[in-house]
């Protein structure tokens, strides 16, 4: 059986990514970011779930200082570790750091492939010490992808601002998992992220606030800290989470997936990522209304599993009011949508790794 390393951060359903790659070899699923956590999947199942270890804030803040550094020593420890007894076919790696701790690996002969997986593109703009730790840090990202085999990216835009090699760069899809979910009646609105004043999480309170709705806020950061007072009183804050099937449980009972964005034009990093809370909101067939930043919202309207939506209160209000009146027609179109891509999601990896694996 081949052996997969997958070593990944949160957020982008990274277990329903496990599941497909383990339907071409043993996976070993590695979570690094503000918790360290270990899986391992074989022909779509988990069947080793190991502990969650949260990383300390200050850590955190020191590997950023230090270009990451410290993630680069821990994901190579831990590829080192689950290569002890078969080296790995494919190491697939988020963070330019992480990327070179596996080409180091691939010369020192414990990893045949490698995959640099390229999720977002940041700007280098504002003050001059974070422009300049941008540069650096895209400059790094784009070395690593050059020396990886492959490098996957989930926008064409990505590869595009870093000029990556055409002929080894290849846009991903990534899959969209599914929690059935009961037919009982939708009255509240979800929110995933990293809370910042461009996902105007301030807008959404004063919407939820003038019909009653119920709000369930995923995710922290200091600027949410400083504004939890203007929310409704019936808001839900659940902090965050990285299991799949509890954030399903909460979108259940939604309408609605909030995914506004203020700044969408190329300064923004969203005009080059990829919306990846619209993946767990989809899980749960929740409509999403969102701004037209990123290259993947172009499908919202086309599909029909969302609204397109400038970035002012009297859109964003008629859009999540019609989500609510028309849920049903959005549910429909999700389920449609969810199949159709998905198939696609298991011809790429069929593909890709047949190349890298050679069968």
């Amino acid at each position: 059986m081949k052996n997969i390393i997958m070593v990944l951060g949160i957020g982008i359903n990274e277990r329903g990514w496990a599941s497909v790659m383990s339907k071409h070899g043993r996976v070993t699923l590695i979570q690094l970011g503000p918790f360290e956590h270990v899986e391992i999947w074989e022909n779509g199942e988990r069947f080793f779930n190991g502990p969650t270890r949260k990383i300390p804030h200050w850590v955190i803040k020191l590997d950023q200082a230090l270009v990451s550094s410290l993630t680069a020593f821990r994901a190579f420890g831990l590829i080192w570790k689950y290569t002890s007894i078969a080296k790995a076919d494919v190491v697939l790696t988020v963070f330019f750091s992480v990327s070179f701790a596996a080409w180091l690996l691939q010369r020192l002969g414990r990893v045949r492939r490698t995959i640099s997986f390229l999720a977002d593109y940041l700007p280098p703009r504002g003050k001059w010490w974070l422009k300049l730790h941008r540069q650096i840090t895209n400059g790094l990202t784009k070395q690593a992808a050059l020396w990886s085999d492959e490098a996957w990216v989930l926008s064409s835009r990505i590869a595009m601002k870093l000029g990556l090699k055409k002929d080894s760069t290849y846009l991903v899809p990534v899959a969209l998992g599914y929690f059935p979910t009961p037919l009982s009646p939708r009255e509240e609105i979800g929110y995933i992220g990293y809370p910042s004043h461009d996902h105007a999480l301030d807008i959404l309170f004063e919407i939820a606030k003038r019909h009653n709705f119920k709000l369930n806020i995923i995710g922290n950061s200091p600027y949410l800290q400083s504004i939890k007072h203007q929310a409704p009183p019936q808001t839900v804050f659940h902090g965050l989470l990285n299991d799949e099937k509890e954030i399903g449980k909460i979108l259940a009972k939604c309408f609605c997936g909030y995914a506004i964005y203020r700044c969408v034009s190329s300064n923004s990093y969203s005009y080059y990522g990829f919306p990846s809370k619209t993946l767990y909101c989809f899980a749960s067939n929740v409509p999403v209304v969102i701004t037209n930043v990123a290259e993947f919202n172009q499908e919202f309207e086309k599909r029909g599993v969302g609204h397109v939506v400038p970035p002012e209160p009297g859109a964003i209000e008629v859009a999540i009011l019609d989500l609510k009146k028309n849920y049903t027609n959005y549910s429909q179109a999700i389920d449609h949508f969810r199949s159709e891509w998905n198939q696609g999601v298991e011809n790429f990896h069929r593909e890709r790794l047949a190349a890298l694996m050679g069968g």
